[in-house]
């Protein structure tokens, strides 16, 4: 699969997540703040279909997808520059943080804001989050 620019002038979040209410509300929130989504995707296998066309800005990342965890899937988008924003409730933002420097945490459930925070950090060159409840 190759690198392929992003060559919309709207900014893109590709949504990756296997609950399909949680990703519901991110598709909409993401949606929302003025960005175009691609997916959601309950999978990596859907995820690399989806960003054969284009490589998307951001991607907020569940760790664990119905065929098993995102971390071949990141290093992926992280090697073609896209930002990286993982969540999850079974990981530890120590081990996200060693294996993918520069990506965000947050620790589900996830707030609001705090995606927003994240999102607006990478897509629009805000200050480093305070992902704090």
């Amino acid at each position: 699969m190759g690198c392929q620019t992003n060559e919309h002038v709207q900014k893109t979040v590709l949504i990756c997540e296997d609950e399909p209410i949680v990703a519901m509300d991110l598709e909409m929130m993401v949606g929302d703040m003025g960005y175009r989504v691609i997916g959601p995707c309950a999978s990596r296998s859907e995820a690399r279909t989806m960003i054969i066309k284009e490589r998307p800005d951001v991607a907020i990342l569940d760790v664990q997808l119905r065929d098993g965890e995102v971390f071949p899937l990141a290093k992926r988008l992280q090697e073609c520059g896209t930002s990286l924003v993982f969540q999850s409730g079974h990981s530890r933002a120590e081990e996200i943080e060693t294996r993918f420097p520069g990506a965000i945490f947050c620790e589900k459930p996830v707030w609001g804001h705090q995606l927003e925070e994240a999102l607006r950090h990478f897509l629009d060159g805000e200050q480093e989050p305070d992902l704090a409840e």
